[in-house]
Formats: structure tokens, sequence, C-alpha cells
């Protein structure tokens, strides 16, 4: 990954991640459908009135949840984002916020949710202690990242091939993810390993796209409950967390 500035510039600037972010379309969407089963099913039945939402993209999670809270405000960095956030979920409240840096008081949060963004993040653990702040005691943080060691990974290392966008984007292993959100104050209460077997395509130079698992064959896959076999669940695409703050 690139350096701060870079990195945060290129996120507030228009056309850039609004312009190829969208994971409720393309092979991965069955992926993100059943990420959000899960974190709905954690929302669902608890007494969770004030909710932050952080790097909120278009809206996908804020449309999901901003009617289980009563006081539920999204956030993003992106000013293009947001705009489509809100016309996308128009009924949400909104706010442009650095989640490395965030405007709230302390302890003022019962629950943070944050998905798709922490492995853009220059500077992860700042952000985790901004979270950690923000939030009430034994307040719930839900988070995830991409797996550094996910069967995907070790296919495109196979074939020799670079995954797109490394300048603005750093994976986490298992051990190093929930490492981080342990050292950030956090303990972690439930563990869900998202696309055991996603799609993989690879791109060989004067070649057409070539699939080597595709869409079809990745939702058989999810299909069979992949995430509780201990060897598999490894090779997942993201590490989906929910965590309490001690």
């Amino acid at each position: 990954m690139k350096n701060e500035k870079y990195v945060k510039d290129y996120f507030r600037s228009d056309n850039t991640v609004a312009n190829w972010w969208n994971p409720t379309l393309g092979d991965y969407a069955h992926i993100f459908k059943k990420e959000e089963l899960i974190v709905k099913n954690w929302f669902q039945g608890k007494n969770i009135s004030s909710c932050l939402e952080v790097s909120c993209g278009k809206g996908r999670i804020t449309k999901l949840l901003h009617n289980l809270c009563i006081d539920y405000l999204a956030t993003d960095i992106s000013p293009q984002m947001l705009s489509i956030a809100q016309k996308n979920v128009p009924n949400a409240h909104f706010r442009i916020e650095d989640a490395e840096s965030l405007s709230f008081d302390c302890e003022s949060k019962d629950a943070i949710i944050c998905l798709e963004a922490l492995v853009h993040y220059p500077n992860p653990e700042k952000a985790l202690a901004e979270f950690y702040r923000v939030l009430k005691p034994e307040g719930i943080l839900v988070l995830d990242s991409d797996n550094s060691n996910s069967l995907r990974r070790i296919v495109k290392k196979i074939y020799g091939r670079q995954e797109l966008g490394e300048d603005i984007f750093q994976p986490y292993s298992r051990k190093a993810f929930l490492s981080m959100i342990n050292n950030s104050g956090f303990s972690v209460e439930k563990l869900n390993y998202v696309g055991v077997i996603s799609p993989i395509r690879i791109h060989k130079k004067n070649a057409p796209e070539n699939y080597i698992i595709d869409e079809k064959l990745s939702i058989r896959l999810q299909n069979l409950r992949l995430d509780n076999i201990p060897i598999l669940n490894r090779l997942s695409t993201y590490h989906l967390v929910l965590a309490k703050k001690r």
C-alpha cells in the first residue's frame, strides 16, 4: 500500500472507487449476500439504539440495517460515495468522516460496523483505536478483512498474477487480523469464514479471461457450508468478526 496521503486522496476523489466498487453486482454478489445475512442475524434482537457505520460505500449495509437501530448514522470519506448512498437509501442519515479521525464523542455508540474497508486504511490500528474510543463499554464492533491466504490469492500466486489495486489495499491473514483486533482492546465473540471457494479468474497475456472456478460452481459449493470444515475455511476470501469492547 502507498502512503497515507495518496490513499486518502484516492478515496476522496470522484470517479475512483465509485467507478469500480459495487458488491451487489458481479460474480462475487452471492458471497456479499451471505455476509449480509450473517450481519443482519447478529443485529436482530439486540438492544442497539445507536449504531455508527464507517466507510458505508454506496449504502449496501446501510439499507440492510438502518431500520434496526433508533439512531443509525452512515459515514464515508468519499463525498461521491455518500451521494450515491443517499440516493440508494433516502431515509438514512449520512455524514463525511475519516475512519482514522472520527468526530464523535467518547463512549457515544452502542455498535460500529465497518465492512470491506479496513484493508484500505493506511493506519488500521489508528482506526481501531477510534472505534474503541467511540464505543460504549461492551459495545459491539462488526468488522471484516480480505484473507491474505485465501484460495484465490494462492492460485493467482501460482500463476504469477498480481491482485489489482495493491497500492490502495492490504489484506491480512487470519492470525494478523485477529491479533490486531485483540491488541486494540476488543474480544472476538464470533468469527465467520465467508466465500470459502470464491470465483477465481486468471488474466493471461494476449488471451481471454479464464475462470478456474466460476460463479455457478462457487454458489453450489457455498451451499455445502464448507465454512464449517476447519481446513477449508482457512482458505476463505473474507474473515468476518463480531467483537466486543473490553
